[in-house]
């Protein structure tokens, strides 16, 4: 997601950058989704996981952290480190900034970086390990440890030249379709995503808009355009030619890139979305679900991450999880390609290694504070060996054995791009979706920026 301010998608996503509220987050401003949880067991755990990642010493340092977390989202971290802090007596110092990635150079160029780095912008911190700003975190928590607790594709996205500069430690589930059961009389099991759009077809020839769409986010307004249009590519033409396309080997321009466009754009026409296209493009992606609804509703489907439970049942509190919203996953879009899921989530990175912070991050890695992430309520845990229990949240719950059962997960290509590039494809996204037949011009715009 670059430089996102999240759920945000982040949302980030962005990051997920998308601003909401007070919430700085990977996608933009998000409402919170539950209180984070108190359960002192897991808390205990947590406290004697961190005082073994320091070694049983008392610390009694800081640590300083540089991320884009503000509101509640903030809260909820906080909730994961305030064990570390109790049994080390380190001061966790976490700054919050929506001008991150600028904020971060300043400080590295005037000799006063950040101890950690923590943000959904991936791609940014793949330019920092370039550099040589960032420590190799397998030596810091240890191969057997990392591997014991996540997966191998998780840890090669943060991996560069046989380092890794950073490890997940949230999770966003992408490509999820929520509809109200009560309401939705279409498949919920495609076998396809041509399946699914036949559905909406006849529903949109019946007179009744089946999809619900919200591209605005302030100034990151067009990321959720982007983000689907990366999940078709994504699994459309498979995750090789998705890493190749992300990494600048191929262009904007190719066949592939192209097809993902279009495929997007046939959801997004004026008979298929609630309100046409203008109300698409000024409606923010927050209250995007809105007219699911009311009675009868005006539009039945929303794509959208697994953030979006939070932020409907926050807008809608008498909504009961199962009964009155649900989701199920984005059918697979190429019988060459199956089983793929898209992720994206906060990410630590280390700029200055001292005792504090690597027992921070050995802490993190550890499946103790993975319950802690679970346990807020907010994100799924990158950790494997996190009980699925702890998500007392039904979407999380449901959104884990997805993620768990994944035949291959990946991040989405702009989370791996430069910010000019991203900035461009969400631009791409509004303008295609507003001129479908300019669609040569958008990619050699977007090809131009890269």
């Amino acid at each position: 997601m670059n430089v996102r301010i999240r759920w945000i998608a982040l949302v980030a996503a962005g990051l997920i950058l998308a601003a909401c509220s007070s919430d700085v987050s990977t996608r933009g401003e998000e409402p919170v989704v539950k209180e984070p949880a108190t359960d002192e067991s897991i808390r205990a755990a947590a406290e004697q996981a961190a005082q073994q990642a320091a070694g049983g010493e008392d610390l009694s340092g800081t640590v300083s952290m540089l991320g884009v977390m503000g509101g509640e989202e903030l809260d909820a971290l906080k909730s994961v480190l305030e064990p570390f802090e109790h049994a080390t007596g380190v001061d966790v110092q976490y700054e919050g900034t929506r001008d991150f990635t600028a904020v971060l150079q300043t400080r590295i160029d005037g000799g006063n970086p950040p101890d950690l780095v923590m943000t959904p912008a991936i791609g940014e911190m793949a330019g920092l390990a370039e550099q040589g700003a960032l420590t190799d975190l397998r030596g810091v928590i240890g191969g057997d440890v990392l591997n014991e607790n996540y997966t191998e594709s998780l840890l090669e996205t943060g991996s560069s030249g046989g380092e890794l500069f950073g490890l997940f430690n949230t999770v966003n589930l992408g490509g999820l379709v929520w509809y109200n059961p009560k309401t939705y009389d279409g498949p919920t099991a495609p076998a396809d995503w041509d399946e699914l759009q036949h559905w909406a077809t006849e529903k949109a020839k019946a007179g009744e808009a089946p999809w619900c769409v919200g591209l605005e986010s302030g100034a990151a307004s067009g990321w959720p355009a982007a983000d689907f249009i990366d999940e078709i590519l994504l699994r459309q033409a498979g995750p090789e030619f998705h890493e190749r396309w992300r990494d600048g080997d191929v262009p904007w321009t190719s066949p592939e890139v192209r097809q993902a466009f279009q495929t997007y754009g046939q959801m997004v026409t004026e008979e298929m979305m609630y309100g046409g296209v203008m109300t698409a493009l000024s409606t923010s992606f927050v209250e995007a679900g809105t007219p699911m609804f009311p009675d009868p509703p005006g539009c039945y489907l929303l794509q959208q991450a697994t953030f979006m439970g939070g932020i409907i049942t926050d807008s809608f509190p008498d909504v009961e999880p199962g009964e009155d919203l649900d989701f199920f996953p984005v059918p697979d879009f190429s019988a060459e390609h199956p089983g793929i899921r898209s992720i994206s989530g906060e990410v630590v990175g280390m700029v200055n290694e001292t005792p504090e912070s690597a027992a921070l991050v050995r802490y993190l890695a550890s499946a103790e504070a993975g319950a802690l992430v679970a346990a807020t309520g907010r994100w799924l845990s990158p950790n494997t060996n996190v009980d699925a229990d702890l998500y007392g949240d039904p979407f999380l719950s449901k959104a884990n054995q997805l993620l768990n059962t994944a035949e291959i997960t990946s991040p989405l290509g702009n989370a791996l791009m430069p910010q000019i590039e991203v900035d461009a494809f969400w631009q791409a996204g509004l303008s295609y979706t507003q001129h479908p037949g300019e669609l040569e011009d958008i990619l050699q715009t977007i090809q131009d920026a890269r």
